[in-house]
């Protein structure tokens, strides 16, 4: 087989770019990349587009920097500019490098594509990577959309991927390279068992084409057709999606509702195309039996709770919604020390400014007869002996109880969230005014005390005033 012409027709029937078009192509030195150089090189000039070649070194073994400056010479021989992005050793992660090594190539990727204003990544996935991804995947138990493999053409964050070697096979580009007397560096890595990609090759694959010969075409064959069946069912699963759930910089918010509602099999479809386009711009990969645990945990009845999910995200639910995000690490907590220690004192006379426009006074009776007070605003009546001042405004704090008016005895002020569904974000951010023993007088827009007066009370002596622009008149 003639590959150069072969290529050529591909790539002109797919169009995946048009003459003089400016692409990026990721070159490691192994042989895969270097054929598609030399391929697109080679491209008639009716279809050849401008490169600039782009290598990261990843720093594992001596030899790297050599191959960097291989690459460099290679580029230079074909005309194109090359960027190298060096990762130190030093910065390796102790684990869970390869997906590392991926983020370190894909951030390189993307600011290349904006410093060179182009949009399309040249990649050289081969047939022989498509049966393994399609393998390993299956194994690792992935979703059903990415049991499909690797696709033709992906969008990323700041650009598209493409890769155009994909129908052609590991043996047709040796063939091709040694033709035409083209020079590769080896990767010894790519001989140890370190690697999970490695062992499928090297190991399980070879086992399996014992077992059928035609191991790779059967492969190939149910990626294309599960990748058919996908793109029938694409457009209704992206309607629903749509209606679901709505994608924010940095977290999803899902309609637990809306999404229970669907029948179960497409429930899955939904999460695994909404993790899908969002794994685009935050970088992980999400397995079935994730995707169940977290539609089974949307369907239980815990009204606020959270959920671990791989790759350092979390599920946070809030009665009909929830969200996925990144997990914080250390914030939270330094977060939860620093907002459980703010308190404010309120003297009469006085007032508070929390945030957001929310302001709180004290007045004595009399100050309050003079006083202009805003019609929105919420008044609390209250007799306060001396001691029982100054005020206290503060977030809440576990274990927090209050007397509430009209009822005998106290209630946690977690139950008078859960009873009003207050979502768990402002649970964090109510605020609380006790006296100066502590006794709580007020939840702030939530719940009066037993302390709270009728205003005709002839006993009232002092008043609280509080305005926030969006409070709930409660």
């Amino acid at each position: 087989m003639d590959l150069l012409r072969t290529f050529t027709a591909h790539v002109e029937e797919k169009g995946y770019w048009i003459k003089g078009e400016h692409v990026l192509v990721a070159v490691s030195g192994g042989v895969d990349s270097v054929v598609l150089l030399d391929l697109i090189s080679h491209l008639p000039d009716r279809c050849r587009p401008a490169m600039t070649v782009l290598h990261v070194d990843h720093g594992l073994r001596e030899v790297s920097t050599e191959e960097a400056a291989f690459v460099r010479e290679l580029a230079s021989s074909y005309g194109a500019d090359c960027l190298v992005r060096r990762w130190s050793k030093k910065d390796h992660p102790t684990s869970g490098f390869e997906a590392a090594a991926r983020k370190i190539r894909y951030a390189f990727f993307k600011e290349a594509a904006a410093n060179c204003h182009a949009s399309k990544l040249l990649t050289a996935h081969h047939r022989d990577d498509q049966v393994e991804t399609v393998l390993m995947r299956l194994v690792r138990g992935n979703s059903l959309h990415e049991l499909a493999g690797i696709q033709a053409v992906r969008a990323d964050a700041g650009f598209d991927i493409y890769r155009p070697l994909l129908p052609f096979a590991k043996n047709e580009l040796i063939a091709y390279a040694e033709q035409n007397g083209l020079k590769w560096c080896e990767d010894e890595s790519n001989a140890s068992n370190r690697y999970t990609r490695n062992r499928f090759r090297h190991s399980i694959i070879p086992l399996l084409k014992k077992e059928n010969p035609m191991l790779e075409e059967h492969v190939i064959q149910f990626s294309e057709e599960l990748q058919g069946l996908l793109d029938l069912l694409d457009p209704l699963i992206s309607s629903q999606m749509q209606e679901i759930v709505d994608f924010q910089e940095q977290k999803m918010v899902i309609s637990r509702r809306q999404l229970l509602d669907c029948a179960p099999v497409l429930q899955l479809k939904v999460l695994a195309k909404a993790f899908s386009e969002w794994a685009i711009r935050q970088d992980f990969m999400i397995k079935r039996v994730h995707l169940t645990l977290l539609r089974d945990w949307l369907d239980s009845g815990k009204p606020n709770s959270s959920l671990n999910l791989p790759s350092g995200l979390e599920a946070v639910r809030s009665y009909d919604f929830c969200i996925v995000r990144l997990k914080e690490k250390e914030a939270p907590s330094a977060y939860l020390e620093s907002r459980n220690a703010l308190v404010y004192d309120l003297e009469p006379g006085t007032s508070i400014e929390l945030s957001e426009g929310k302001v709180i006074k004290l007045f004595t009776s009399s100050q309050y007869q003079n006083e202009s007070i805003r019609p929105e605003a919420r008044h609390i009546y209250l007799d306060l002996k001396p001691d029982q001042l100054p005020l206290k405004v503060r977030h809440r704090q576990q274990g927090d109880r209050l007397k509430v008016k009209g009822m005998n005895g106290t209630k946690k002020v977690k139950d008078i969230f859960i009873d009003q569904k207050v979502p768990l974000a402002d649970r964090e951010q109510a605020w609380l005014v006790t006296d100066h023993h502590g006794e709580l007088i007020w939840l702030v827009d939530y719940k009066e005390s037993a302390l709270s007066l009728d205003p005709i009370t002839d006993t009232i002596s002092y008043v609280l005033v509080y305005t926030d622009p969006l409070s709930k008149g409660v």
